[in-house]
């Protein structure tokens, strides 16, 4: 499984649409990805605080085998913590999808 990193808040609407697609691009190529940029989707998410999300996030990262950096994933803090993480627990961290395909 890879875990796909990257901004989500700022240009929400710009960021959630460049997941999504790097996300079916995986899934067209036989991967199967985790998109956090999913769950912003709907209303709901939005009721959970960002430290319960930031546990998940790391959670969801323990059970992939590699970690996507996003384009402008440098901009967003979450995404940082999540680079950080990975390192941290030896995950393989790739920053351009093309060595996923």
């Amino acid at each position: 499984m890879i875990y796909l990193a990257g901004p989500l808040s700022g240009d929400r609407e710009r960021n959630v649409t460049d997941a999504v697609a790097v996300y079916f691009q995986l899934v067209r190529a036989g991967q199967v990805p985790f998109c956090p940029h999913l769950g912003a989707l709907h209303p709901a998410a939005f009721d959970i605080d960002y430290e319960t999300w930031m546990r998940f996030d790391f959670a969801v990262i323990d059970c992939c085998d590699a970690v996507l950096m996003l384009d402008r994933w440098q901009t967003s803090a979450g995404a940082v913590r999540e680079h950080e993480y990975a390192l941290l627990m030896g995950k393989r961290v790739v920053y351009d999808v093309k060595e996923l395909l």
